[in-house]
């Protein structure tokens, strides 16, 4: 694209030529014109004084010596190249055809001699100019010439005809030069005037140029640029606007900057162009009041879970994990279980955890095993990077984001970090508010004594039983344990050292089956477990186990040693039943009959043990 200043200089140099060229054109013809008229007004002048001149020599007799009196004139006006006499067919007649000069020579001699109509031609060549005239004489009675006298023809009959040929070379070439000179003249004032021009138009030709340079920057986002002229009109006051809005922007965005890194929690990444990073930020900023508003909202912790997991594809975050710290057992909770990106120890001891035991995010950038129970550490060495974020629940870390990247993706993980860190923020409170309320929800279906599960939470977890069992076409096996003779250690020793055996016996049974078996306190010293997915007939083993390692438990309070037994009795669901609590139900006819026939033992239950025809 030309610049305002080339178009302008095209533009006025453009007028200029046009202006030089109109003015040359109307100099040649005003002056071809006056020179035309002037040769044209002074050929009839000679035409006329000749015409007198010969009437005059006719009537004092000396028309011989009109050569005489035609070269005088022509010796006098030296213009003039040629001048003849043309006869007319009735002087013809009357006086002869005189000699050949006084004949016609051309068509245009003959054709005035014949119509009485002046003739004029310009003849030009590159070498001479010539104008012609040929006027006719006509017989008229005027004043003391009276052509009738001498002539024998009637009024207004055509006598002959003056042909005058006239020199215009030197005129023309005169004007040549006077064209040449005022051509020059032009071209020196057109210079001068593009000079003035261009000086005069420099200063906001460059302003303009540094007006389209800085808003060119700012379209990009870059306000830094500022224009400065030497100049006392509207140019500087447009000058002086510009560099005062620009200074406005650019205070308006380091504001915004700085209350958005405060709302961030840190520094964000910036690019050159300030007006799209301010865009993108305030974007993310509202992004994150909707998201918290909306894991408000969420029932539990899983859903909000859901809505991180949605979140990192969100941001394009490929590998990632999220850990939940169970402090009560002291490990760590993989909440996505199909990718593990640290070993298995922190899962065990979460004390292992470089996050949870420091209560601070731990990256991998500097130090690429800063943390070695990285799956993939090796020997110091790991080919993918780490950043391990912490969730804040009751004052300590209760959720860590792990995401994984390679070095490629380094420099985009550092970009994202602080908006993710920001989301995590306003997740946390939301986090710890709902990991209270599961809290109250757990203590209270959990029996405080024991810590294990209590009847309540029974009756939640039955339909959910059911509903597995059908869908996965398994076996649960059902429990049902009673402490043998225990009225008698609280009429003996109290009820403190009857507590103690119950969280003893408590302890053994929990400790005998699996972490996802489930063990209920059903009543006062009886025990309910619910055996997960176990082959048929495998849950007499698992309680003849427990049977075996409660008798053998010696329990020992305040200076008192004890042992005790247990009776159970042993049902399958769906095996022995349509319905889950009518298992528990045939669970308890067999307690019922190991506690008849002898105590501490295991009975398994018999369709026979059941007198009634329906449950």
């Amino acid at each position: 694209m030309k610049s305002i200043r080339s178009r302008l200089l095209i533009r006025i140099g453009i007028l200029l030529i046009i202006l030089f060229i109109i003015i040359q054109i109307l100099e040649y013809k005003s002056f071809r014109e006056i020179n035309i008229y002037h040769a044209k007004n002074q050929s009839n002048i000679v035409a006329e004084m000749v015409r007198d001149s010969l009437t005059t020599l006719m009537n004092i007799g000396q028309i011989d010596k009109r050569e005489i009196f035609l070269n005088n004139i022509r010796m006098h006006k030296k213009n003039i190249e040629e001048i003849r006499v043309i006869r007319g067919d009735k002087v013809v007649k009357q006086y002869g055809p005189g000699n050949p000069y006084e004949q016609p020579k051309s068509s245009q001699e003959k054709e005035v001699l014949k119509t009485g109509i002046p003739y004029e031609e310009l003849e030009e060549s590159f070498e001479k100019v010539h104008y012609v005239l040929i006027i006719p004489y006509k017989a008229e009675p005027k004043g003391k010439i009276d052509c009738l006298k001498c002539h024998d023809v009637d009024a207004g009959d055509i006598l002959g005809a003056i042909y005058i040929k006239t020199d215009l070379s030197e005129i023309r070439k005169t004007a040549f030069f006077n064209l040449l000179n005022t051509s020059i003249v032009s071209m020196v004032i057109f210079i001068a005037t593009i000079f003035v021009i261009i000086r005069f138009f420099q200063p906001y030709t460059e302003f303009f140029s540094k007006l389209k340079k800085g808003l060119s920057k700012a379209k990009e986002g870059d306000f830094k640029e500022r224009i400065f002229i030497n100049t006392q009109d509207e140019a500087k006051e447009v000058a002086d606007t510009y560099n005062e809005t620009m200074d406005k922007l650019c205070m308006t965005l380091t504001s915004i900057e700085n209350k958005v890194s405060y709302l961030i929690g840190g520094n964000t990444e910036k690019s050159t162009n300030a007006l799209k990073d301010t865009y993108k930020i305030v974007d993310e900023l509202v992004n994150i009041y909707n998201f918290k508003k909306i894991v408000e909202k969420d029932a539990s912790k899983e859903d909000i879970y859901m809505r991180l997991r949605k979140l990192m594809r969100d941001m394009k975050i490929k590998k990632y994990s999220i850990y939940e710290v169970d402090y009560e057992r002291n490990r760590l909770i993989d909440i996505d279980e199909s990718v593990k990106w640290c070993k298995d120890i922190v899962f065990s001891n979460a004390d292992q955890c470089r996050v949870k035991r420091t209560g601070s995010e731990v990256i991998s950038e500097e130090y690429a095993c800063v943390c070695p129970n990285f799956i993939n550490c090796e020997d110091g060495e790991a080919e993918e990077l780490f950043s391990c974020l912490p969730i804040f629940v009751g004052g300590r870390v209760g959720i860590i984001l792990q995401l994984v990247y390679t070095k490629e993706e380094k420099e985009e993980i550092k970009r994202k970090t602080p908006f993710i860190e920001a989301y995590l923020r306003e997740v946390a409170p939301v986090i710890e508010a709902k990991s209270y309320m599961e809290k109250l929800k757990r203590q209270s279906l959990v029996d405080q004594l024991t810590g294990v599960y209590n009847r309540r939470f029974l009756e939640e977890l039955a339909p959910k039983i059911m509903a597995y069992v059908s869908r996965k076409d398994i076996t649960v096996g059902v429990l049902m344990i009673d402490i043998d003779f225990f009225k008698q250690v609280n009429d003996q020793y109290g009820h403190s050292v009857g507590d103690v055996v119950l969280k003893k016996v408590a302890s053994v049974i929990k400790n005998s089956v699996r972490q996802s078996d489930i063990v209920v306190r059903y009543g006062g010293e009886e025990f309910l477990v619910i055996l997960i997915d176990v082959a048929p007939e495998e849950s007499v083993k698992v309680a003849e186990k427990i049977r075996e390692k409660v008798e053998k438990t010696t329990i020992a309070t305040g200076g008192i040693t004890l042992k005790k037994t247990v009776s159970i009795g042993v049902s399958e669901f769906p095996t022995d039943g349509e319905k889950f609590w009518q298992c528990i139900k045939y669970a308890d006819i067999a307690l019922y009959k190991a506690k008849e026939t002898g105590r501490n033992k295991v009975v398994r239950f018999e369709p026979e043990m059941w007198e009634n025809e329906e449950y």
